[in-house]
């Protein structure tokens, strides 16, 4: 079955709506863009103020276009964006690209006025790409479509690149000629009113002319949409995401620990992650990245070994090795024997390989064939410094030369002229690079992809406990709902009471208890007071219950009662949490519990979709999830407990929406290794 997004990647019409025979304008430069690289259907031009543009018949309207019109790019002045799209939708136009820019991003009556085009879009069986967007691309020989406004001229590949802004897209098709990037499909996408990234990555998974898919994204419109192609195993191709706004202040009104810590660009990490979807630090690492998985095979292991000419740029290599999960190779002897017959005698057959300046195209060729041949190496990275004696192009094409199934990736780091002497030359012009510590970073996307983990899920949605969380919104619960459902999914806590101050004096009490305030608008209760532990006698307990209900009454917030268990003695404080990202859902953390929880900061966070590696991963990856596993000689906690408790919150968040945030804070580990939650809020 025939995709709509086929009607934009590969149209055999593009009518553009609002052409300009002025030069320099963009509607004749997108127009020029068309024809200069050579789309190979029919260009239809609107405009009722020209005859003809660039050599192609206008149109004075739409509705003068006989031929059906399979893509249209609206770029008509704002005033007439509504009426345009609505004479396509009647010309029975699918797919619609708005480069007209004016509307979300300006405020209050754009967002309205494209509110109202997507009402329009949202009632047919049409897709609309923007608005405030600058086009697309397919390379693809058949098609030969560069519908931007840019002037470049992008070779083939097949590379697919989505970019939701348009100066960012700008900037990289401008930069062709110099990075060699090879496309195979782009597309600007602006405002993301209709499609988005993920309509995209579902039709670029399916698409034969693809391999590589790449993101510039500056927001998810429904990141736990998108993971669950993941979740769902639908994506076998490469996916990299270079996320703007790193710097995000955080989730605001977090009101528990676990929301607190609960960053944006800490969520997109942790859940790019454990997805196995590829985040590249900025744009070099991005396309380097997509050059690495479309021009080589991907390592079978992390055993990299390093030829160079020149020591400085090989101790950054080096260093990037470590950063990046590898590890130099340790080479066989027979490799040293072979290699000490190619290197000058003053150059090291260790690795590094260091073959010195004079190191020729001969001696680099040979040195990268041997160590291929080791079976202790997985890669090879060839570093070239150009001397003065010793031209780069040689050096570069020898090494091309060589067939192997193991990957070999080239710095260089030559004269100036060597650019366009590779570019003109080169017989294969497979990548280069620029920077020592650019292939560790591609070789390390390239093992992660190839391991992702994919094992079965231990969480899903699934019919629950039957609750009604509804009337408590914006609300933490109260204690007896908190226990109905700590209780049914099955989270470790501690017996407790409640009690109103009049029962303290009349009950009995086995000592030592810890002594606890509750009220609607008691969080953090330690910074309030509002704990007092190890309370050893009645009459103690009386006297801080009295001075407990003066202090809050001088700070004017409602105690309404207190809480009594029993006092535990701890060995270490976990944290177990939960909360719902605005975009991917609902998340879970494991790590250090206790009240400076934010302070120390040593917690992991994933998807509540998680499976049995996730949750070792979040013990393994923080300090006290080492600690509590046990070190010099102390008795492990019961990880099994703790495993359970992290996936049965998991499935708590995934099975009541209501639920905003959950706090088990502490998560107690007693001296005799018993587990016990002591303080549960959950926030709906």
């Amino acid at each position: 079955m025939k995709s709509v997004f086929d009607h934009f990647f590969y149209p055999k019409s593009i009518c553009i709506v609002g052409a300009s025979s002025k030069p320099k304008s963009l509607g004749y430069e997108l127009t020029k863009s068309v024809k200069l690289y050579g789309y190979k259907g029919k260009l239809l031009l609107v405009n009722p103020k020209a005859d003809e543009i660039l050599g192609y018949k206008c149109y004075p309207t739409i509705n003068d276009i006989e031929v059906q019109i399979e893509l249209a790019i609206v770029m008509v002045p704002k005033q007439f964006v509504e009426d345009t799209i609505k004479n396509l939708l009647e010309k029975k136009v699918k797919a619609i690209i708005l480069i007209t820019a004016g509307f979300k991003e300006t405020g209050e009556a754009g967002a309205e006025a494209e509110q109202r085009i997507l009402e329009l879009i949202r009632n047919s069986d049409a897709r609309m790409v923007g608005p405030n967007c600058m086009g697309i691309i397919n390379t693809h020989p058949p098609v030969k479509m560069n519908a931007t406004f840019v002037a470049e001229q992008p070779r083939e590949g097949r590379m697919a690149f989505c970019s939701q802004s348009g100066a960012i897209g700008a900037a990289v098709l401008n930069s062709l000629r110099e990075t060699d990037i090879r496309f195979g499909q782009f597309i600007s996408v602006g405002n993301k009113a209709d499609v988005n990234e993920n309509d995209l990555l579902e039709y670029w998974q399916n698409s034969d002319d693809v391999g590589v898919i790449t993101f510039y994204l500056e927001s998810l419109v429904d990141g736990e949409k998108f993971i669950k192609y993941f979740i769902d195993q639908k994506i076998s191709k490469p996916v990299i995401i270079l996320k703007g706004g790193r710097t995000s202040s955080g989730m605001k009104a977090a009101s528990s620990h676990t929301g607190a810590l609960g960053s944006s660009d800490k969520v997109v990490n942790a859940v790019l992650h454990q997805f196995g979807i590829i985040r590249a630090d900025d744009l070099n690492d991005m396309f380097n990245s997509a050059k690495g998985f479309e021009e080589f095979p991907i390592p079978k292991g992390n055993r990299v070994a390093v030829v160079t000419n020149a020591g400085g740029p090989a101790i950054l290599t080096v260093d990037s090795l470590e950063k990046n999960n590898l590890t130099l190779a340790e080479l066989s002897e027979e490799t040293k024997k072979k290699l000490r017959e190619i290197v000058h005698p003053e150059g090291s057959v260790n690795n590094p390989v260091d073959l010195l300046p004079g190191g020729t195209a001969e001696q680099f060729k040979a040195v990268n064939e041997t160590l291929v041949q080791d079976n202790k190496v997985d890669v090879v990275i060839s570093v070239f410094v150009e001397p003065i004696m010793v031209k780069a192009l040689p050096v570069i094409e020898g090494i091309n030369e060589i067939i192997s199934d193991k990957p070999i990736f080239q710095v260089v780091m030559p004269l100036p002229e060597f650019w366009d002497e590779y570019r003109s030359q080169s017989k294969t012009r497979k990548p280069l690079f620029r920077f020592a510590e650019d292939p560790a970073v591609v070789i390390n996307n390239m093992i992660t992809f190839n391991r992702k983990n994919e094992s079965k899920r231990l969480t899903k949605e699934t019919s629950s406990l039957k609750i009604n969380l509804s009337e408590y919104q914006n609300r933490f619960l109260p204690p007896e709902i908190i226990a109905e459902l700590v209780d049914y999914y099955q989270l470790p806590r501690v017996k407790e009471k409640i009690f109103s101050s009049d029962e303290l004096s009349k009950s009995d009490f086995e000592f030592p208890v810890v002594l606890k305030a509750i009220g609607e608008k008691i969080i953090h209760k330690s910074e309030l007071k509002g704990v007092v532990l190890n309370i050893k006698s009645k009459d103690e307990l009386i006297a801080s219950a009295i001075e407990m209900k003066k202090n809050f009454d001088e700070s004017n917030i409602q105690l309404n009662s207190f809480l009594i268990q029993p006092y535990l003695e701890t060995k270490f404080e976990l944290l177990v949490g939960a909360f719902r990202d605005n975009s991917f859902g609902p998340i879970v953390m494991f790590g250090l519990g206790g009240k400076y929880v934010e302070y120390l900061d040593d917690t992991v966070m994933r998807s509540a979709y998680l499976n049995e590696k996730d949750i070792d991963e979040m013990i393994n990856n923080t300090k006290i999830g080492k600690i509590i596993q046990g070190v010099r000689g102390e008795q492990p906690a019961d990880l099994v407990k703790i495993k359970s408790a992290i996936k049965n919150l998991a499935q708590m968040m995934l099975n009541h929406q209501e639920i905003k945030e959950v706090d088990l804070n502490p998560l107690l580990i007693t001296q005799d290794n018993k587990i016990f939650a002591v303080d549960i809020r959950i926030k709906c």
